[in-house]
């Protein structure tokens, strides 16, 4: 009964979402193996902090899309704690994976053994560095920029806008651009899981939820009926 009230792309987009995720089941679970296994401990720790200092840029960038414009000072401090987010995303990935440092300690000497290989994607320079891109990190960064597209188009739109905007990208989502945030964080928290990412990820996941119901309420008094009609017929979502 629910698939069949379902509009067709939307079934089309579960059945496609489903079948990506069956599909990179594998990987993620041999990657993890790797990335969570304190062996790998100076395997990971490069210390590329330049390299930390210009992925921290890009993907902090993303946090500029995210304000409302009519209330611009109110999600300040929300855009704050996605870029705390980023920074200790990219130190651990790219610095020191402090959880792997913690983790390690945890149980005795030779305790852990010998990590998994990660599937790698190619071999590349940077900054006169040498990295092996693993899968993972490679979809998780396809994932990153479909977020950040569906975050600018929001912005795009509602940007200058005067009146409800039910048009574009907000056609099929109430909140593209925390639909792009949050895309942004599921992709990172399993592609490359630390301590106080998963922490602070799901801390955000819910920060962006409730922003999402706040607005929700605030647009249905400024607008009334129209919005209530827009909203009954558009996802919060996905």
């Amino acid at each position: 009964m629910i698939m069949a009230e379902m509009k067709p792309y939307r079934i089309a987009l579960f059945a496609l979402t489903l079948i990506f995720l069956v599909a990179v089941a594998p990987i993620f679970s041999n990657n993890m193996a790797f990335l969570l296994n304190p062996a790998a401990l100076f395997q990971l720790a490069s210390g590329q902090w330049v390299v930390v200092l210009i992925w921290i840029v890009v993907f902090s960038s993303f946090s500029l899309f995210l304000v409302f414009p009519r209330k611009r000072g109110e999600y300040r401090k929300y855009k704050g704690a996605y870029i705390a987010y980023i920074v200790a995303l990219f130190t651990e990935m790219f610095g020191f994976p402090l959880t792997l440092y913690l983790l390690s300690g945890l149980l005795p000497k030779g305790a852990w053994t010998a990590p998994a290989v990660p599937y790698t994607v190619f071999t590349f320079g940077f900054l006169g560095v040498t990295y092996d891109l693993m899968l993972t990190s490679l979809i998780a960064g396809m994932v990153s920029v479909i977020g950040g597209a569906i975050i600018i188009l929001g912005w795009k739109k509602i940007y200058n806008a005067t009146s409800l905007v039910t048009d574009g990208i907000y056609k099929y989502s109430l909140h593209p651009q925390y639909l792009g945030m949050s895309m942004v964080i599921l992709a990172w928290m399993f592609a490359w899981p630390t301590i106080p990412t998963t922490l602070m990820g799901l801390v955000l996941l819910v920060v962006y939820y409730r922003l999402g119901r706040t607005e929700e309420r605030e647009l249905e008094k400024e607008f009334g009926k129209a919005y209530v009609e827009y909203k009954a017929k558009t996802p919060s979502y996905f």
